[in-house]
């Protein structure tokens, strides 16, 4: 193996492809995407947030006004907690029964198709009595908004009804507390809280994993198959060995990944860094941090997953002349990488479980499992080490099988090569004449 070579192709990959616009357009276009997503989640924050007008109707005669208090105390106490927040201002309006309560409705309906009113909640004891009450709306799809109200009616009809027992009002408040679930998380050196940053990390990384396998290895795929047509392979083959030319092509193709990864981190650190900067400024709990070896389990875990795969691309690209002919062949690996997600919801419900051990220790699922089960518990040190030794093993064989292939692939050309004698190709060796296939009965 010649490195200086493999140097010479990494740096024609790289170069080539850095600097095309096609490269710079999806760069940048992928943070622009983001802030348009962002801008667009800020005004539906925006618009679920502000006044909200609602007409009661109170057939009990004496709900109202504690609701309007109940709703009243929640916003202030939301303000105190998050100061400068946006939450909903809700303004409860009596309305009084005009007829029945039918006509009521009608006359209600109107106001709110009219936009006077944003909706209004009807109270009647009979429905009441069966833990029921009445809102309408035009949009019923606030979730936030909706669990307000229906919380705030559960503690007022609960203060009523200790009210009506002849209890304590005080007691009332007492029963509405809730109990705050503090997570920690059990490891060998003890047990530290979990605040989140370390799990929404793992999630983000997996999917930059399972995005890095498919693009940048179908890249890999394609760039063989563009050199044959273009026959772009037949001069350079002359001074550089075929394996050097497919590693080389390997790790350039991985670093221009690596490159658009880098640019979108910078660009996602300076939109975040506001953000926390205001975290912190309110006095909360500070930015969630990401573990160090989160991020050393990552990069391992990314650069074996991403050999792995780029070998099994270029091995399905070397012996095709068109994405048509390989693209059947090429939904093995892609098959392999979805199935690593499929189990996905498994491994996150039981780290531990024989189907997150399996996923974790299987070649082609490892890379993702086994990282994510680091990030959401602590495996044991062996199950970690076979893991690494199965994926260096797998990778290393799966680069010599595609080393074969490609060797002989990359000068074919012609009729589509058929399975036995890509096979054949494994076992070929230099200065022997290759024998075709033989024919299939007909």
């Amino acid at each position: 193996m010649n490195w200086k070579k493999v140097f010479a192709v990494i740096r024609r990959e790289y170069l080539e492809r850095v600097r095309t616009k096609a490269f710079w357009i999806a760069t940048f276009l992928v943070p622009a995407f983001f802030l348009g997503y962002m801008a667009v989640q800020f005004a539906s924050i925006r618009k679920t947030s502000g006044e909200r007008k609602v007409a009661v109707v109170d057939l009990t005669g004496h709900l109202a006004q504690p609701l309007a208090s109940e709703l009243a105390e929640r916003e202030e106490a939301r303000r105190q907690k998050t100061p400068g927040s946006r939450g909903i201002h809700w303004i409860l309006e009596p309305w009084p029964v005009a007829g029945d309560l039918d006509r009521t409705k009608d006359l209600l309906r109107k106001e709110v198709l009219d936009k006077k009113l944003y909706g209004y909640l009807v109270l009647d004891p009979t429905l009441l009595e069966k833990d029921r009450a009445e809102y309408y709306s035009i949009s019923v799809s606030e979730f936030v908004a909706l669990e307000q109200m229906e919380r705030a009616i559960n503690a007022v009809l609960l203060r009523e009804k200790i009210r009506q027992q002849g209890l304590s009002a005080a007691l009332g408040k007492e029963l509405e507390k809730r109990v705050d679930l503090k997570t920690l998380k059990v490891t060998s050196k003890g047990a530290t809280e979990e605040k989140g940053g370390g799990i929404i990390a793992a999630i983000v990384f997996l999917a930059i994993m399972y995005m890095t396998f498919f693009m940048y290895g179908f890249q890999n795929l394609r760039g063989v198959i563009e050199e044959k047509t273009n026959r772009i392979v037949e001069l350079v083959i002359a001074s550089v060995r075929p394996t050097e030319l497919m590693l080389g092509k390997i790790i350039g193709i991985g670093l221009v990944g690596l490159t658009q990864y880098l640019v979108w981190s910078l660009v996602a650190m300076n939109l975040s860094l506001p953000a926390i900067a205001g975290m912190m400024a309110m006095g909360e709990a500070g930015a969630p941090t990401i573990p160090v070896s989160t991020i050393g389990y990552f990069l391992l875990f990314f650069i074996l997953g991403y050999f792995l795969y780029a070998s099994i691309y270029t091995a399905i690209g070397a012996p095709f002349n068109t994405d048509q002919e390989a693209q059947q062949l090429a939904m093995i690996p892609s098959m392999l990488i979805v199935s690593g997600m499929a189990v996905y919801p498994a491994v996150m419900n039981n780290p531990n479980g024989g189907v997150a051990v399996f996923a974790s220790l299987f070649p082609f699922t490892a890379p993702l499992m086994m990282f994510l089960r680091t990030a959401v518990a602590e495996p044991p040190v062996w199950q970690i080490g076979l893991s690494i030794l199965i994926l260096l093993l797998s990778t290393a064989g799966l680069a010599w099988l595609a080393g074969r292939i490609y060797r002989v692939g990359i000068l074919m050309y012609g009729k589509k090569p058929t399975i036995p004698e890509i096979l054949r190709w494994v076992r070929y060796r230099p200065g022997k004449a290759l024998q075709p296939a033989a024919p299939t009965a007909s």
